[in-house]
């Protein structure tokens, strides 16, 4: 069944109980009205929410591998962030480090040789900062940046929390135009801790009276051990200002959880057996950059997933003879990218966290990504342009050793 259609199908079993309501008002009955227009079998009839369709490529652009102070981009653990005062991006190099740089973003091109794309060096070295404070939880994985008035932002987690204890999430650089000299702050603990941890981005304006703040934050099951977790991708607002002024030091930053999915509850999707089929989330999906789409109804989420062809296995040996140390498919190449797209207002009159669901999610086709084998690592949003870049796991490698992620854009409608 098409992945529209099934969750079209999904929409009908929650505007069922909307329907039944609609009967005590006229208000009601407008708003239900509305949803049902949404099931059109033609697809996506809203204006409103978006489509993957709606997305334009623009081209691509390389990231030098060479080494550039503490690492170098390549085998990157990919968190992006854009700098609107210098039309860069930050991102995070070497998975083993987590080392931040800052790269120029050149004139993007559409061309289908990896040497034909224009390549970047640096505008600032690769630094790490995780240690630059009292790190008493052994934090070791940056997961999501933002930029804001000079300062980095930064969220990250224990790679391994094999207890799920560890509260310590964030910390900010606070003159992100140096960040060889800049004193940096934290540890600070979100509300929601590892559900919280990941993907920074803006809010739209019109948006932020409804949900009375200006940037959101979340994550998903991305790293190991993953119980500890939101099994689907979550949305919490903070106020940013508490970081930024460093009001927050001395005890939790305050966040409000709009989607969050409890992985002991399940209340996602069922767990996968194993067998083949699970499409809208399993033990191997990624929700890795989460922001909601300027001008439209849409919190859109990308990421990867795999199995959905061959199944999920656990420390199983794939049909190439790989023996995984934890969940994989069980055909090698059954991987791919991947979105979540999720109506904003379903998120706001849920009544529960874990109600809303995807009304389109899907297999997502990159340049460059050969497949589904060079996964999205990383994503940030540029509101003026209304570009997405979105970094993609080695797919820069030009020679026999090196492996630097590629930045592809997208121009959003």
């Amino acid at each position: 069944m098409d992945n529209n259609l099934k969750n079209r199908v999904m929409r009908i079993k929650n505007l069922f109980l909307k329907c039944v309501i609609c009967l005590v008002g006229v208000n009601v009955f407008i708003s239900c009205e509305k949803d049902i227009n949404l099931l059109d079998d033609s697809g996506i009839s809203d204006p409103e929410l978006l489509e993957i369709s709606d997305l334009t490529y623009t081209g691509a652009f390389r990231v030098s591998s060479d080494t550039f102070g503490e690492s170098s981009s390549n085998y990157a653990s990919g968190a992006m962030a854009y700098n609107a005062d210098n039309n860069s991006i930050y991102i995070v190099g070497h998975q083993q480090v987590n080392a931040i740089a800052e790269f120029p973003i050149p004139e993007l091109l559409q061309e289908t040789n990896l040497m034909a794309l224009n390549v970047v060096s640096p505008l600032q070295g690769f630094k790490t900062i995780l240690d630059a404070v009292d790190n008493p939880t052994g934090v070791n994985r940056i997961n999501g940046m933002i930029y804001k008035n000079g300062q980095l932002i930064v969220n990250a987690e224990v790679w391994y929390d094999a207890s799920g204890t560890n509260s310590n999430t964030t910390l900010v650089v606070r003159n992100a135009a140096s960040l060889n000299t800049s004193a940096i702050d934290g540890y600070y603990a979100l509300n929601g801790a590892a559900h919280a941890a990941g993907y920074l981005s803006p809010i739209p304006a019109e948006w932020r009276e409804r949900f009375n703040s200006e940037y959101l934050t979340g994550w998903s099951s991305v790293n190991s051990i993953i119980s500890r977790y939101s099994y689907g991708p979550t949305l919490f607002t903070f106020n940013i200002a508490d970081l930024m002024n460093g009001m927050s030091k001395s005890g939790p930053v305050q966040t409000v959880p709009f989607m969050n999915f409890s992985f002991n509850d399940q209340n996602f999707i069922t767990p996968p057996s194993g067998d083949p089929g699970q499409d809208l989330w399993n033990y191997l999906s990624k929700g890795i950059y989460g922001f909601i789409v300027p001008g439209t109804r849409t919190f859109a989420v990308f990421g990867s997933t795999g199995g959905i062809a061959s199944g999920v296995g656990y420390k199983i040996t794939q049909d190439n003879g790989n023996l995984c140390g934890g969940y994989c498919a069980y055909q090698a190449s059954d991987y791919s990218n991947y979105y979540w797209f999720f109506d904003v207002e379903e998120i706001l009159s849920a009544e529960k966290v874990y109600s809303p669901r995807p009304y389109a999610y899907g297999k997502f086709s990159v340049p460059f990504d050969d497949e589904g084998s060079h996964k999205i690592i990383g994503g940030t949003f540029d509101e003026t342009s209304g570009m997405l870049y979105l970094a993609l796991q080695s797919a820069g490698q030009v020679g026999q050793y090196d492996r630097p992620p590629l930045i592809v854009g997208y121009k959003m409608p």
